[in-house]
């Protein structure tokens, strides 16, 4: 950057890198008129094996409505890459040769508009570093997850939105995101006491049926219980999303009530999404030809409509 050039300059520069005029950025930036900062979105969930299709649709529903999209994701083994020739358990070794090369990043356009601003882009890289020579306090190495923070501060000035993919899906990235959502993982829908029976027809017995405000509740305690406790600190949700592994056996209505109950407990209702037991590969994005299917895309559509909204709702520079 140009020694004494101007703040509003230095906006305006950061948004002619995505395409507009550097002269119309520079005067809306003069006057005050400047664009949000992109969101740095995190989801959080208790399992990652379906949710990179489920993260995948979102952030191409976006795409295809003109949003300039980032998936930032999280490269393999980096314990791997960063620890080679380091000793196991209390008996530490000092380390006789520097760790192996570490992958390098990748980039890949996903899929492009071919008449307007649309761009889904997906860019894999390290997120974090260890320096065995560097150890904690409890012998453990610390931890460098600078790489990261220079990831997301190079795509600030190209995209809208900024969605990271991690490998371990329900670690909080406090330093990095700007806004969370959580997804919930539901395997039995709660829709009846599995404690209590009632005598059915033909002598079988079935639940107590739960009311949508019950049926929320244990959603809450089942679902949400590994955002709560040690290690882990406080976190402002922005909405969360449920994903069902399986047909819910219960209509619109009911799910309407369990959003309203979601809604008045503090957690704004963004969608349901329903999978299979096992759908997709594990850990893996959608393929660039599902991607550019307006059918898939459309699935993810009111998932994707009401988190922008959502976001864009959101107090500025709010953590």
């Amino acid at each position: 950057m140009p020694k004494n050039q101007s703040t509003a300059a230095q906006t305006a520069r950061l948004a002619s890198r995505s395409g507009e005029k550097y002269t119309e950025a520079l005067r809306r930036a003069e006057n005050g008129d400047t664009p949000r900062s992109p969101h740095v979105l995190r989801f959080l969930a208790q399992r990652s094996g379906n949710l990179h299709y489920l993260v995948g649709g979102i952030a191409a529903s976006w795409a295809h409505s003109g949003q300039r999209v980032l998936l930032l994701e999280e490269a393999e083994d980096y314990w791997r890459w960063t620890m080679s020739g380091v000793g196991r358990g209390r008996s530490r070794r000092k380390k006789e040769s520097e760790p192996a090369t570490p992958p390098e990043p990748t980039t890949s356009t996903l899929w492009a508009s071919p008449d307007g601003p649309g761009l889904l882009t997906r860019h894999t890289c390290m997120w974090q570093v260890r320096h065995p020579s560097q150890e904690s306090d409890r012998g453990l190495p610390r931890t460098d997850r600078s790489p990261l923070t220079v990831a997301v501060a190079d795509a600030l000035g190209t995209y809208d939105v900024i969605v990271l993919v991690p490998k371990y899906w329900s670690y909080p990235d406090r330093e990095n995101a700007t806004a969370h959502v959580v997804i919930g993982e539901i395997d039995i829908f709660p829709d009846t006491d599995c404690r209590t029976a009632l005598p059915g027809p033909g002598g079988e017995e079935r639940g107590v049926p739960l009311s949508p405000e019950q049926s929320a509740a244990v959603l809450r305690e089942r679902c949400l219980d590994f955002l709560f406790g040690s290690p882990h600190l406080p976190i402002v949700l922005d909405g969360v999303i449920w994903q069902s592994y399986g047909e819910l056996p219960v209509d619109a209505d009911y799910l309407a009530g369990v959003d309203r109950d979601m809604d008045r407990a503090g957690l704004r209702p963004l969608g349901w999404s329903s999978a299979g037991r096992r759908p997709h590969p594990h850990k893996e994005l959608p393929e660039p030809d599902q991607l550019k299917d307006p059918d898939f895309v459309q699935r993810y559509q009111p998932i994707g409509r009401r988190l922008r909204t959502a976001l864009e709702a959101r107090p500025a520079h709010r953590k």
